[in-house]
């Protein structure tokens, strides 16, 4: 990979990478020649087989010229490995990154002791633990902070001892989990606020276990146009989504029962450009939260079909990418965005839409990026007819439903529909098997075609084929 970026683009400013997986981005990063005007860095995508140093490479991007780093929530969470404790990274003054675990926040807030604006996705850990940050100094130049934690249980003093560290915010944004109910109660959060603060928003899922009436008593330390709660009774326990007015939050991940209840409150979520809701919800469901949202970008979801019951009015302007598993009502969406370019499918939806002509006509031109998951190793994909119907298609990801499957079959079809005037780049994801090897050697030696040689790359390690056609 040809990584001299500085003598073909010499003053470029913004670079973007997608679909890397951990492995390739440690490689290019590595070998990167960076114009020295470099100063952003979108990572988008960021596949499996992350490295221990793959963050502090990225930090360390153009001699840590690069100010601005930003990778997007569909990215695998990162891991923070110190290897030199001595290197601070001053240059930063925008990250946003998923972290593996809040016990990496103490090491984080050390080495970028300049940043302005901090956006922080932790994964799943078994626990709470920010003991790192007790001994390190204040983030003075911090004025926008963003903790999306809604895995986790999080308490009063933890929400504390990071605010503490923060005494410039200008704007906070909350998205956790919580059975303290000082962080919903209004008059205990505005303790440990900055005087600082202009702006807060939040979403808090609250696990209670007291009273009805105790609960309101909480709410009604916040003016009612200040906050919107709904609440999800769940056998014994009582949980509540509290979220404030406007909700100026661009990204969230949800369960879908709490989507599904959540019905009434999603016209106050219209600034939400990035949703992904986890398990299944009706067709209806989606189109009436889609009803609110007009400046959605991406939307990741399984779904149900099911009658619509009343005509759903969408205008979906901004709408660039879905992801969509099982049985799903999907006109409405495709008519509603006229700049959705991305697609991901699993293999029963795949063959609904190719032999759909009014989807496939409404998809024409605009589609780019189509992914099929689940498929088998044996599944048959007409590549031939997705070209012909989908005449700006760049990029084409397959993979399979289990990692064990040979994609041999699904290379053999790729290149069987191979053209010299073509090109899509084509990622096959799954397992070649020795006898798969020994099948496209032979496919190779019996078409004697270099070009394909030289379009066809696969990696046994990751377990990917790479085809341009």
């Amino acid at each position: 990979m040809d990584s001299d970026l500085a003598q073909m683009f010499p003053n470029l400013q913004t670079l973007t990478l997608e679909y890397f997986t951990g492995e390739q981005l440690s490689t290019f990063l590595e070998n990167l020649q960076s114009p020295s005007k470099l100063v952003k860095l979108n990572i988008k995508y960021l596949l499996e087989h992350r490295q221990n140093e793959l963050l502090d490479l990225v930090l360390s991007v153009n001699n840590r010229r690069v100010k601005f780093i930003r990778f997007d929530q569909a990215s695998i969470f990162l891991p923070l490995n110190i290897t030199d404790k001595t290197i601070f990274y001053q240059n930063i003054e925008e990250l946003i990154v998923n972290l593996i675990d809040c016990e990496m926040l103490g090491d984080l807030f050390t080495r970028i002791p300049n940043v302005r604006r901090l956006h922080i996705n932790l994964g799943l850990s078994p626990f709470v633990s920010i003991e790192k940050l007790k001994n390190i100094s204040p983030l003075l130049h911090l004025n926008d902070f963003k903790l999306y934690s809604i895995q986790m249980t999080w308490g009063f003093e933890e929400i504390n001892n990071i605010l503490c560290k923060m005494p410039s915010l200008h704007r906070i944004t909350l998205c956790i989990s919580t059975t303290d109910k000082r962080l919903v109660n209004k008059e205990d959060l505005a303790v440990i606020l900055p005087l600082s603060l202009v702006q807060m928003n939040f979403f808090i899922i609250y696990n209670f276990a007291e009273t009805s009436i105790e609960f309101d008593t909480l709410l009604n330390t916040w003016p009612r146009d200040q906050i919107s709660m709904t609440r999800l009774p769940d056998g014994s326990n009582q949980y509540a989504a509290i979220q404030t007015i406007p909700f100026n939050i661009d990204s969230i991940v949800l369960l879908s029962i709490l989507a599904k209840n959540m019905l009434p409150a999603w016209k106050y979520m219209r600034n939400v450009q990035n949703l992904n809701i986890h398990r299944g919800l009706s067709s209806s469901d989606i189109l009436m939260i889609l009803q609110h949202l007009d400046r959605i970008q991406t939307l990741k979801i399984n779904a149900t079909a099911a009658q619509l019951l009343q005509p759903i009015v969408l205008h979906l302007p901004y709408f660039k990418q879905l992801k969509i598993t099982d049985s799903c009502e999907l006109f409405p969406i495709f008519k509603a965005a006229p700049n959705l370019n991305h697609l991901s499918i699993d293999f029963g939806g795949y063959n609904r839409l190719i032999t759909d002509e009014l989807l496939c006509e409404l998809l024409e031109k605009q589609l780019e990026c189509l992914e099929i998951c689940r498929l088998q190793g044996n599944s048959t994909i007409k590549f031939d007819l997705i070209i012909i119907k989908f005449t700006n298609l760049r990029r084409m990801i397959l993979s399979t439903a289990d990692s064990t499957n040979d994609i041999s079959s699904l290379i053999l079809q790729a290149l069987e529909v191979w053209r010299d005037e073509e090109y899509i780049y084509i990622c096959i994801k799954g397992t070649l098997s020795r006898y798969g090897n020994e099948t496209l050697r032979e496919w190779f030696n019996n078409h004697n075609c270099l070009t394909k040689k030289d379009s066809f790359a696969f990696d046994y390690h990751e377990k990917r084929a790479h085809i341009w056609l």
